[in-house]
This record gives structure tokens, sequence and C-alpha cells, in this order.
């Protein structure tokens, strides 16, 4: 048998999609690719409407009116359905944990039941499900790039990965094909200009799909009885703290939230395009809704007086809350995208800006078209290109930063590598403070020795006088901060010295927010305090501390101002706000130009509480030449 070879795709809005044949078990894989049309985009609002909100209150309703009749049957008594709240399109809802049939277990009867709107914690099927064109999309990781395994499509062999057989394999029915869009086997990854043509429409391919299923991978160890306490703790009332379930059942929920698809930068725009999500782990398939229920279980329980309080609270589960905010916020400007997804992983480092482009709020299709032929970092320079040129806006050269440059790359060109260990300071993805130190400036720049040289306005508002040694990098020690508070209690003012908790935290809390002055009471009862001892209050100070000081050093500026900056700072650095970006950053000298040794939070600068000193003189405005 010869391998498959895909037919052209030759219309604008064509894509192709796999027709999985049933089978059982591990019998080999089998399909047959079609064509078909996408409809007509129409873009989703950025944010979900209220009549979307009504339609979660019924399915809660529903979920409930069923788990009462569920509950009622399993101690023998018989009531009737009462009719459910109208939703729409028609579901039936099967009462099995799993999609294959030779290994449904059921929980609560082989009954079926038959709704007007989807129902939490139940695998369901549409009734009316017969336009021709219709498709579920895989979202998953590819697990490397070494294809090991294959399917048979219309005769011919297509070499896939091991974890997308392990998810056909799991997808499969035993008695029914059923369609998919899978980037591996839709796309002719071969093809470069297909690929370019694809990925520019891979958030209407999301968005068309009837639903889009999310592989978490096998539920194996200690991730099945996690598996079994999701389902529990959706199904029933009295079982929503987690501390009730096995010590196995919690310490799986460490190896959930660390596999690899919660990293990989295309789940992005997958989830927020998404018009409906199922979770598919083993062989068990549920809603994302019912990830969300766990989610908010685990911050009910994550500051209690438990043991595995702690584990709980550092299990991961803030992965999904980031992407849940994502998927209800929908859009976002591509730079704050950027930053926020920067330690997300991409196969090809070009998919790091091209998974990103169709959820900007401030860019449109035809600004930034993929292109795979490119250069990695050609493609970057195009990103600081349109931002700066066009969009006037310098946001994007904050994440540079002078130890992962060199003589090919600029040191405020954005990281692409992952290298960059410290997360930008205006990347917060869960809502969150963003800092606007230039206040509203548009950047004002000089492309003429563009890309050797990136020319902006801006001003030289301090410099470094001292810095301390220390830079905690894997753990927060609260002798460090007494250190530091003692370093500035000898240097500076002290009405200077209140904003020292502040600066601490770079005044945020743990979710991201502009700290409030009753949050800073929290900081004496801290700094006496060890980690048995503290009150959820106070750790939740200490949280916002661990969050801002991981990686940073913590310096005084000549001018009497304390900050935070990466561990390359050195003294005598210069602190400058340039126009149109939003954080001061610390630059070094290098001949006739400058280089960004990285972002700066100083106290009393970051909510622009100099724009009017800058805009008024008492800053000579300059023009900076970084290299």
């Amino acid at each position: 048998m010869s391998d498959f070879i895909y037919s052209p795709i030759t219309r604008p809005d064509e894509i192709r999609v796999l027709t999985l044949y049933p089978g059982v078990d591990d019998e080999r894989l089998e399909g047959t690719i079609s064509h078909v049309q996408l409809p007509t985009y129409t873009s989703p609002a950025t944010s979900f409407s209220p009549e979307s909100r009504q339609q979660d209150a019924r399915l809660v309703r529903n979920t409930r009116r069923l788990l009462d009749i569920f509950e009622a049957q399993s101690h023998g008594a018989h009531h009737l359905v009462n009719s459910a709240d109208s939703g729409g399109d028609t579901w039936r809802w099967n009462l099995y944990e799993s999609r294959r049939k030779s290994v449904r277990r059921s929980i609560h009867g082989s009954r079926e039941f038959f709704v007007d709107q989807p129902v939490l914690g139940f695998e369901c099927d549409r009734v009316e499900y017969d336009d021709g064109d219709s498709y579920d999309a895989l979202s998953y990781t590819w697990g490397g790039t070494k294809k090991t395994d294959e399917i048979t499509i219309d005769g011919g062999f297509l070499g896939i990965t091991r974890n997308l057989r392990m998810a056909l394999l799991s997808l499969r029915s035993s008695t029914e094909p059923r369609r998919y869009w899978i980037d591996a086997v839709c796309i002719d990854q071969d093809n470069v200009q297909e690929r370019n043509h694809q990925v520019h429409m891979m958030k209407r391919i999301f968005s068309a799909a009837s639903s889009v299923v999310v592989w978490l991978g096998d539920a194996a160890g200690s991730v099945h009885a996690t598996l079994d306490m999701i389902l529990k703790c959706n199904w029933s009332r009295g079982r929503k703290n987690l501390f009730n379930y096995p010590e196995k059942s919690l310490r799986g929920l460490v190896e959930l939230f660390s596999r690899p698809w919660w990293k990989r930068i295309w789940i992005v725009q997958e989830v927020v395009a998404a018009q409906e999500i199922v979770v598919l782990l083993g062989e068990t398939i549920f809603p994302w809704m019912m990830l969300a229920n766990l989610c908010r279980a685990i911050q009910q329980a994550e500051f209690l007086a438990h043991p595995l309080a702690s584990m709980i609270r550092s299990c991961g589960y803030q992965k999904f809350t980031v992407l849940d905010h994502f998927r209800r916020n929908r859009t976002m400007p591509l730079v704050r995208f950027v930053h926020c997804t920067q330690d997300y992983q991409a196969t090809d480092s070009r998919d790091k800006l091209y998974a990103l482009l169709g959820m900007a709020s401030d860019v449109s299709p035809d600004d930034i078209i993929p292109d795979y032929t490119k250069p990695v970092h050609e493609v970057f320079l195009d990103l600081v290109r349109f931002m700066a040129g066009k969009r006037h806006n310098l946001d994007v050269i904050s994440s540079g930063r002078l130890s992962i440059s060199n003589a090919v790359v600029p040191s405020w060109l954005p990281d692409w590598r992952g290298l960059n260990t410290l997360r930008p300071l205006n990347s917060e993805e869960v809502g969150g403070h963003f800092y606007r130190a230039s206040g509203n400036t548009d950047a004002i720049v000089d492309m003429s020795e563009f890309p050797s040289t990136l020319t902006a306005e801006g001003w030289m508002v301090d410099a470094i006088e001292l810095v301390d040694d220390i830079a905690p990098l894997t753990h927060m020690d609260v002798s460090t901060i007494q250190h530091w508070q003692s370093i500035a209690l000898e240097h500076i003012d002290r009405t200077t010295v209140s904003l020292f908790w502040r600066t601490i935290v770079m005044d945020k809390d743990p979710t991201g927010n502009l700290a409030t002055p009753s949050f800073g009471r929290a900081f004496d009862d801290f700094i006496r305090s060890s980690d048995k001892t503290r009150s959820k209050f106070v750790q939740h100070f200490s949280d916002a501390v661990t969050r801002a000081v991981l990686g940073r050093r913590f310096f005084i500026t000549k001018r009497g101002r304390m900050g935070l900056g990466p561990p390359e700072l050195q003294l005598d650095d210069r602190i400058v706000i340039l126009k149109g970006c939003h954080v001061p950053l610390l630059l070094c000298a290098v001949g006739d130009y400058m280089v960004i040794v990285g972002e700066a939070y100083v106290s009393a600068m970051m909510n622009g509480e100099l724009v009017s000193d800058l805009t008024g003189g008492r800053y000579p405005l300059r023009v900076v030449s970084l290299k």
C-alpha cells in the first residue's frame, strides 16, 4: 500500500475533514478525507452575551433537576422528569462515563433522558445532526514530531504521532463514523503555501466546529483517581470539599495540570474560538465546565488548614483559569497576548506569534500574514515594525532583555525562544491591573536604520545607585525581604519607605489587581510569621510577594526610589520611559547606543505619576537609539 496523497485545496474557504471509520480496541485506524467549505465567518462578541449566561443558568438548573431524580431513583423512588428549560436544539444525554460501549461504566443507571439543554456531567449527542459539512475539531499536542504510527486514509498510509493515535483510538466509535478536523491530518504539513493559508483560517476552523474536543491524554495512575474526583465533585452536591477525597486524587491534580497540552500555544485560540468544548481524558468525556467547577473547589480548599493545602494551591490549576478567562473575554491587544503567553510552547517558534493573530483586538487579518518561509527572527521583526510603526506602541519591546540578545538578535526584539524567565510586567491574563508609566503617549520612532537600530523618543528619569546581590530564583525567604527593608530604611526618605510593601508586591495582589491599602496591612504579620502560622489573608500577601520578587533584584535609585529589576542590572543603569511603552526600561550604554537590560518596577512611577512632569518639561525629552 502506498502513502496517502493529498488532493489540493482550490477554494479560499476550503478545508479538509477526516471521517474516522468505526472500530474497536487496537484495530487499524482508517478513514476518508473530504473537502468542505467553511461558512461565512462572523466575529464573536468580545465577551459572552447575557443570552449565553442565561443558557449557562438553564444548564445548571437542568443538571440539578436530573441529579435529584437520579439520587431519588438510586434509593428506590420513582419520579417523572419535568420538562426541562427550553434552550433550542435537542440533546440526548447518555449516562455513561465513556464513549466506547465496550468499556462503559454506568454511574446512575443505563437510562436515557431527552432534554432541551445540555446538562453538566453526562455524555451527549445531538439528535438533529444531519449537516453533511459538520465536524468536531481536535485540540491536542503532537507529542513530538516523530511519526511512529499511521492511519489508513482512502487506501493510503499517513504517518501520525503516537499521541495522536491514542487520541483517535479514544475518539473512534465502535458503531458509526465520526468527522474531525485535525491539523496533522487535514493540513498537508509538507506544503508550506497550504500551511500559510490554513493557519490564517485557524480561528474560523475552530469556530465553525460543532465542538472542540480537548485530548488531555490517558487516565493512568493517580490521574484516574483525579478523574473520579472530577466526576463526583460535579455530580454530588455534598462532595465539593476536595479534602474528603483520597490523597491520591489530590496528588493526581499536579500530574493532570502538568500535561503538555496546557502549555501549547495553539490551545489559546482553540479554546477562545470554540462554540462548545468537551474534555477527553482516557476513555471519559465531560464538559469544559466541569473543570471550571473543579477549579472553584480548589480555590475554596487551597487556604484551609490541611496538610495538603499547599500542594493544592500549587497544583497548577491556574493554567485552566487563565484559559477560561481568555475564553470569556475572547480578545485583547496582540502584544498583551504575546506577553501573557511568553512561556507557552510551540513546535515551530513562528507559531508563538501566528497562533495569536486571530484573537488580537488591534490587528486585522491582513496586517500580519503567516509566512512559514521567513526565518523566525524576521517574523518577530515584522511584529515590532508593525506595532511601532503602525500602532505607535512600544510595549512589544519591553520583553527584550540584554541576557538573551546577541550579535544577531537585538536587545529589543521580543523573546520567542523562552529564554526570558521573567514574565513581562504587563502580562496579567486574568483581568488584573495594567501599568501605564507613559500615560497615553504614542510612540515616536525612526525606522530609517531598522532593523539594525530602533530609534525612539523618551525620558531618562532616574539611574541605579544601589543594587542588592540577592535575586531569589526558586524560593522567597522572609529574611530576604527583611534585608531589603533594612536597605530601604538606611538609604531613602522615611515617607518613601512607606511604599516598601507596595514595591515588594509590585503594587498588585495575587490575582494581579491593584493592591489596596487594606492589603498592605498584612505586611507586618507577613514579616513576623512563618508558612505554618500564616492566616489566609497573610498567605495571600506572601503569594503576591513571591509572584513579584522571584528572579528579580532590589535596587535604590539616585532620586531615592525603590524598585525591582532583572538579575543583570548594574550600577548606573538608566531608567527610561519611552513614549508608547507602558513600563519603565533599564538601559545601559554601549558606545553611542543603548541596549535593554530589562523591565523595571519603580515605586511612584508605574501608574502615570510622572506623566505631567514628563510632558511638562521637567525631564528633557531624548532620542534613544537602541541596539
